[in-house]
């Protein structure tokens, strides 16, 4: 067998930056162990699904009333989708869970799973309206007259990813609000094991202080292998491998750290997927259909698997009573061809999060894992020829078995007097587009946020800690679970 130095090297890096990022300094969980005090009896679990690019969520869930489609049809003509083909959404029509609108919505075609189970008797889903990077409440009058707070470099793609994911990104080193709260609930575990597991690469959202987080492939966690054959020389690559790693011999500060830090990934590693392939695991890749070419399904199915193991006992992987998971999917920046391209996207993304219920739910575990969409920004309102530009409010999709579902939730009252979704009415009479198409979040990223953080077990004054803007908005609580 032929094998590859740069590769293994590629690979060993990455191996030892799941195990640096996962506890760098070795016992710093203990210090906020003792700082935080949580403790808990039941477990549970967030999943953050991150939509790279920036979705168009307002061609996810479409009005369906004539009145308002005829309001959604003229303002986005060249991508609006036919009204005969939208997936009804049976939620309240008035009142608390209703659009607020007075209309009535459905999903994009492609997202039948996920329809199904919103109409479903306790529904799963919920749907929270025109969320987006906000520093405080901000009208239109004061957008245009530059009166307002507002997040840095806005429509751009790095930067409001980074707000989204850090809530404010001002902190410095940058922390996410993902690994902001795993700092402080750490004491929650007894494990060693890492607290959040990103399947999706090193992003904002995993940073903590502490740093009790850990980077995987999509199905596993990346192992370091050298087979004794690779060289013929007696001091073989293996060889000296293992001596650079032997624990105890290193005369070097540096050296011994690397020491440390590999032979802690290659434990953690094999913990890790021991876990995923624990016997009497259920079949949970038979959830997800598309799991061959789908990223976002094995990232999904991996992570149910993870949450499994950690409600059954397995060996190596108890003590898990708090978990935090980052996935991810991309494609999501549709400048052209949006109709052709959304199905696609869409239909995925509706599978891979009803799969991922549907596979929790089977082996009695819906209830401890609750998964949400987030993405960097919204698209434009108005459309640019065959496509949309970038926006700003969004609308996003929260999933578990402890969610209030089939209902709307957001804070509009400044629109409505109730949680609504936003107008859709063209530019000059829409007292929610800026001005270009990009309609102003009514929910703010801290208020959705802190609503997840709340139902993970977090006091009221951490939550303050974790997102700082959170005392601008009155409604602290969205309510969706």
């Amino acid at each position: 067998m032929n094998f590859d130095r740069r590769k293994f090297l590629c690979k060993t890096a990455h191996a030892a930056l799941g195990a640096s990022v996962y506890s760098a300094l070795g016992n710093l969980q203990l210090v906020h162990a003792a700082a935080g005090g949580y403790s808990f009896s039941d477990y549970k679990a967030l999943v953050c699904i991150f939509l790279y690019g920036g979705n168009d969520a307002f061609n996810m869930v479409v009005p369906t009333d004539n009145a308002h489609y005829a309001q959604y049809q003229t303002v986005r003509p060249k991508v609006a989708l036919a009204q005969n083909t939208l997936l009804a959404l049976n939620a309240p029509g008035s009142g608390a869970g209703s659009p607020g609108d007075g209309g009535t919505y459905g999903f994009h075609p492609a997202m039948t799973d996920l329809q199904t189970l919103f109409n479903q008797a306790s529904s799963p889903v919920a749907i929270v309206a025109n969320v987006g990077t906000l520093v405080q409440p901000v009208t239109k009058s004061q957008y245009q007259n530059g009166t307002a707070a507002l997040p840095p470099q806005l429509f751009s793609h790095n930067d409001q990813q980074a707000y989204w994911q850090s809530s404010p990104p001002s902190n410095a080193p940058i922390t996410g609000w993902g690994g902001r709260i795993c700092d402080l609930i750490a004491s929650a575990n007894t494990s060693t094991l890492p607290m959040l597991n990103s399947l999706a690469g090193e992003d904002a959202f995993i940073r903590g202080d502490s740093g009790n987080n850990y980077i995987m492939n999509a199905g596993d966690a990346a192992t370091i292998d050298i087979p004794d054959s690779w060289d013929t020389n007696p001091n073989n690559l293996k060889s000296v491998f293992d001596a650079l790693r032997a624990a105890g011999t290193q005369a070097n500060a540096l050296e011994r750290t690397y020491a440390n830090q590999i032979n802690h990934s290659v434990n953690t590693a094999a913990q890790i997927n021991a876990a995923i392939n624990a016997t009497g695991m259920p079949k949970f890749d038979s959830f997800f259909p598309n799991i061959s070419s789908s990223d976002v399904d094995r990232q999904l199915s991996t992570v149910a698997k993870l949450i499994w193991a950690a409600n059954n006992g397995v060996a190596g992987y108890t003590g898990q009573k708090r978990q935090v998971f980052f996935v991810s999917t991309g494609g999501f920046d549709t400048h052209d061809r949006q109709l052709p391209i959304q199905p696609v996207l869409l239909g995925t993304l509706s599978r891979s999060m009803a799969g991922f219920y549907r596979a929790l739910n089977s082996a009695g575990l819906a209830s401890k894992a609750t998964a949400f969409t987030a993405s960097d920004f919204g698209r434009t309102l108005s459309c640019n020829d065959d496509g949309t530009d970038h926006g700003w409010g969004s609308h996003h999709l929260v999933v578990g078995g402890a969610v209030a579902g089939g209902r709307f939730y957001g804070d509009n009252a400044s629109y409505t007097g109730t949680a609504a979704m936003p107008s859709l009415a063209l530019s000059k009479s829409n007292p929610n587009d800026a001005g270009y198409g990009q309609i102003i979040p009514t929910t703010s990223v801290d208020q959705y946020a802190a609503t997840l953080a709340g139902w993970f077990g977090l006091s009221a004054s951490d939550l303050a800690l974790i997102f700082p803007n959170l005392t601008n908005f009155s409604v602290k609580n969205l309510g969706f679970v």
